[in-house]
C-alpha cells in the first residue's frame, strides 16, 4: 500500500473515504495525521483553542487498526467508517477516554457513568472520535456579555480566518469571534483537526459558527435522535448537528444520526424546481448589542447575496424576495405565541440538573448549587463583565413541567402556522435569510430544521458569511437539495484558512 499525503485543510470526508477504499491511506495514518495537526495549531502555533481534550492515542490507534481490518474484509459499517470526527464537549464518553466538562469549571476532573447515545451511535457507525471541542460554556446557557466561543476550561476559541483573533471588547457575536456555541466544532474542521464534526444547536449554535468559517451545516428536525447522556437531554428543541466542507458530507453524517441509509436522491446539484422565500436582510438583522455594526460588511454581504440569488434564479430557482414572515417578537405580540424566554429559562434548569446526574460523584443536585459554585470561583467563571444572569433567572423561575410542555407545544403550533402560511403564500419549499439574522430563533420555536450555506469572506477582516436555510419538520431533504445546488454554483465559497497554510506565519494571534 502507498500512503498518500493528506492535505488536512482541504480534504473532505468523501475524498478520504475514497483514499481508504483504494488502499491509499489507512485509519491508523489518519489518526496520526489529525492528532499531529491538533498538536500544531490548537494550543501551539495559531493557538485556536478549538479542542478541549484528545482521546488517548494508543486507544485511537487500536480502534483504527480494527476498523482498517474490517475494511480490508469489505465490512465497512457506514460512509463514515474509519474517519476521524470531533464531538462537542457536551456528551458523556468514559469508554472513549474523553472527559466531559461542557467547558465549565464545576465539572473539571469528574468522571461520567455511561457513554451518551450519540457518541455510541457514531462509534457503531465506525467513526473515530479523536477529540472533544471547545464551546461557549454550557452551550451559551450561562449569561450575557460573554464572548462566543469562550469557556473557563477551553479558553477563547479563535477563528483561523481573522488575523489578530477575537478583539478584546468584542460583543457576543462580534465580527472577530467564531460565533457559538459550537465554536470549536466549526473551527476544528476549518483548521484541519478532522474532516467532520458534531455540534449541538438550540438557537444558531451550529449554523452561525459554520458560516464564520465557510462550512455547511444542518440542524435536523428536533426529537429526531437520542440525547441521553448529553447536556441537551430533556430539551425539546436542541439537536445534534453535523458540520463539514461539503453538502455530501453533511448529508452522509445526517443519515447516520437519523438512522437513514442515505440522502443521495436529494443531492441533485440543480436549482430546477427549487422555490425560495427570502427574508428582508434589514428587517431580520441582529439587533444592537449582538454584533458590532459594520456598514461596509453589511453592504458587501447584501450585494454578494443579491448576486448569488440572481445566479440561482438564472439556473432554475424561483426566489420570492421580502417574504412576508413576521419576526418571532411579532409572533409573540400579535399572534399569541408564548414568550420563548420563559420556556428557555425552564429548559436550562431541566437540562442542567439532568446533566449533572451523569457524573460521579454528582457535583450539584440543584441549579442553585451550581450558581453558588460559580460565585465562589468568580475569578475564573465570571471574569471581567461576564455574568451568569441566565442561570440566576432560571433558579428563580417558577414555571412547572406542565406549563413548560403546554407553552412549548403552543409556541410550536403558532409559529408553524405562520411559517407554513408564508411558504404557502409564496409557493416556496424553503425560507432563506442572511446568516446575520434571527431566523434560527424561529426555527427553534417551530422545531423546524435549519442549515447553512457559505457565501463569501468579509473584505474588512476575513470572516466568513453566508445564508441560512429553513424547511418544515422532516424536510431535511429540501435543505440538502439547496445545499447541493449551492455548492455546485459556488464552489469557491469554501476555502482553507490562508493563515494556516504551511507558508503562513504562525504568530497571527501574538498580540492577544
Amino acid at each position: 500500500m502507498t500512503t498518500q499525503k493528506l492535505d488536512v485543510l482541504r480534504a473532505t470526508a468523501g475524498e478520504i473515504r475514497g483514499l481508504l477504499d483504494a488502499g491509499n491511506t489507512t485509519s491508523v495514518e489518519l489518526v496520526k495525521t489529525y492528532l499531529a495537526q491538533i498538536g500544531i495549531h490548537n494550543h501551539a502555533g495559531a493557538r485556536l483553542n478549538a479542542v478541549i481534550s484528545t482521546a488517548p492515542e494508543e486507544l485511537l490507534l487500536e480502534q483504527a487498526q480494527a476498523l482498517d481490518m474490517e475494511r480490508q474484509q469489505s465490512q465497512s459499517r457506514s460512509r463514515i467508517h474509519g474517519i476521524p470526527i470531533l464531538v462537542k464537549d457536551q456528551f458523556c464518553m468514559p469508554s472513549f477516554g474523553l472527559p466531559t466538562t461542557a467547558g465549565t469549571l464545576g465539572l473539571k476532573g469528574l468522571k461520567t457513568k455511561n457513554d451518551a447515545a450519540i457518541p455510541t451511535l457514531l462509534k457503531k457507525a465506525g467513526a473515530l472520535i479523536i477529540a472533544t471541542t471547545n464551546l461557549s460554556e454550557l452551550g451559551n446557557a450561562k449569561g450575557y456579555n460573554i464572548t462566543a466561543g469562550w469557556s473557563p476550561i477551553g479558553g477563547q476559541t479563535q477563528t483561523p480566518y481573522v488575523k489578530g483573533g477575537v478583539e478584546e471588547d468584542a460583543l457576543w457575536l462580534g465580527h472577530s469571534t467564531p460565533a457559538g456555541s459550537s465554536s470549536g466544532s466549526a473551527v476544528g474542521v476549518a483548521a484541519g483537526f478532522a474532516p467532520l464534526s458534531i455540534g449541538t444547536e438550540l438557537d444558531g449554535s451550529i449554523v452561525q459558527p459554520a458560516l464564520r468559517v465557510g462550512l455547511y451545516s444542518l440542524k435536523p428536525t428536533p426529537l429526531s435522535h437520542d440525547l441521553r447522556g448529553s447536556q441537551a437531554e430533556g430539551s425539546l428543541n436542541t439537536r445534534v448537528s453535523p458540520l463539514a466542507r461539503t453538502a455530501k458530507d453533511v448529508a452522509d453524517l445526517t443519515a447516520v444520526l437519523l438512522g437513514r441509509q442515505d440522502y443521495d436522491s436529494s443531492l441533485t446539484g440543480t436549482w430546477d424546481g427549487i422555490r425560495i422565500a427570502y427574508l428582508n436582510a434589514d428587517k431580520w438583522h441582529y439587533p444592537e448589542g449582538i454584533s458590532e455594526s459594520n456598514e461596509k460588511f453589511d453592504t458587501q454581504s447584501k450585494e454578494e447575496t443579491r448576486i448569488a440569488l440572481a445566479k440561482a434564479e438564472s439556473l432554475g430557482a424561483k426566489v420570492v424576495y421580502d417574504a412576508p414572515l413576521p419576526l418571532l417578537s411579532e409572533m409573540e405580540k400579535d399572534h399569541g405565541a408564548p414568550p420563548l424566554g420563559d420556556i428557555s429559562l425552564f429548559e436550562v434548569r431541566l437540562t442542567l440538573e439532568k446533566f449533572f446526574a451523569n457524573f460521579e460523584p454528582q457535583p450539584f443536585h440543584t441549579l442553585e448549587e451550581f450558581v453558588q459554585f460559580n460565585e465562589a470561583h468568580a475569578s475564573e467563571e465570571l471574569p471581567g463583565d461576564f455574568n451568569q444572569m441566565h442561570l440566576e433567572r432560571a433558579v428563580k423561575h417558577n414555571m412547572t413541567q406542565k406549563e413548560y410542555e403546554r407553552d412549548q407545544n403552543l409556541l410550536k403550533e403558532k409559529t408553524r402556522e405562520i411559517i407554513d402560511k408564508c411558504l404557502s403564500d409564496t409557493g416556496s419549499d424553503v425560507i432563506m435569510a442572511s446568516g446575520e439574522s434571527l431566523l434560527t430563533s424561529v426555527a427553534m420555536a417551530a422545531a423546524y430544521p435549519i442549515g447553512s450555506v457559505p457565501l463569501g469572506w468579509a473584505k474588512f477582516n476575513g470572516r466568513g458569511f453566508g445564508l441560512e436555510v429553513m424547511a418544515r419538520n422532516g424536510e431535511e431533504d429540501k435543505i440538502l437539495r439547496v445545499m447541493s445546488a449551492w455548492e455546485r454554483m459556488l464552489p469557491e465559497a469554501v476555502k482553507p484558512p490562508a493563515l494556516l497554510e504551511p507558508s503562513a506565519s504562525l504568530d497571527f494571534h501574538a498580540e492577544l
